[in-house]
């Protein structure tokens, strides 16, 4: 983009009075995160729209490589790294931001499983619920087949390399378990990780994603052919407006 000219004074007063309130930029409002930084070193975290320049940023070709969504966050989020949240926060302050930047409705096209026809569903994100994380870390709990104990810590934005599909992460499941009947070894960990049952794995999979906590993205979509399924209000560049 070519360099802009200065402006002069009267340039500068009729550009006010155009943008109003909006001249000196979006401002940073604060917002809880389900886990209300218990496990940060702050206490709140702040929050801003994202602006044209922050867009025309993270699409930038130069940009290609990088995380979307963290380059994107980075911009908007006040008071910590993006790579220290964890994820359900980081997941909610998305949403957070989409809403307080281009709205809070979006529109999903659905392809009925039973019927096969495709229908427009519009979400007021406005509605979506939110649930506190509000266990001690890390979690202790019992694997519920082999009976021991075990200490898991949940995944945080450096950790999002991990969990791309399913071998990655069940390759990688040892970093998140802190301790298992005692064992600390991390070497220990991952060969007992190697053998454990497949319903303590799941068990722990589903402990470590905390798909019950935080913003409540899925809903359930009735079909005029009567078909009920589960859709999900997913995170994509579309999501934002952006595309």
């Amino acid at each position: 983009m070519k360099n802009q000219p200065s402006l002069t004074p009267e340039q500068q007063k009729i550009m006010a009075s155009v943008l109003g309130d909006h001249m000196s930029g979006p401002t940073f409002v604060e917002v809880e995160v389900p886990t209300k930084c218990k496990w940060y070193n702050i206490d709140t975290l702040e929050v801003r729209p994202f602006t044209f320049e922050d867009e025309r940023d993270v699409l930038n070709p130069v940009n290609k490589n990088k995380n979307f969504l963290n380059l994107l966050l980075s911009k908007c989020v006040k008071g910590i790294e993006i790579q220290d949240l964890f994820m359900l926060d980081r997941d909610f302050l998305a949403y957070k931001i989409k809403e307080i930047s281009t709205g809070s409705e979006v529109r999903m096209e659905i392809t009925c499983e039973s019927c096969g026809k495709k229908s427009l569903l519009e979400v007021d994100l406005s509605v979506l619920k939110t649930k506190p994380f509000e266990q001690e870390l890390p979690i202790e709990t019992t694997l519920p087949h082999l009976k021991k104990s075990i200490k898991l810590m949940p995944p945080r934005v450096k950790d999002e390399d991990f969990l791309t599909n399913f071998q990655l992460l069940t390759s990688n499941l040892w970093r998140f378990i802190e301790e298992i009947d005692g064992v600390v070894d991390d070497t220990v960990i991952n060969a007992i990780v190697e053998k454990l049952p497949v319903t303590d794995v799941h068990f722990i999979l589903k402990q470590i994603g905390l798909q019950d906590f935080g913003l409540q993205t899925g809903l359930n979509y009735v079909c005029a052919c009567q078909h009920e399924t589960e859709v999900e209000v997913s995170l994509t560049e579309n999501f934002f407006g952006l595309t």
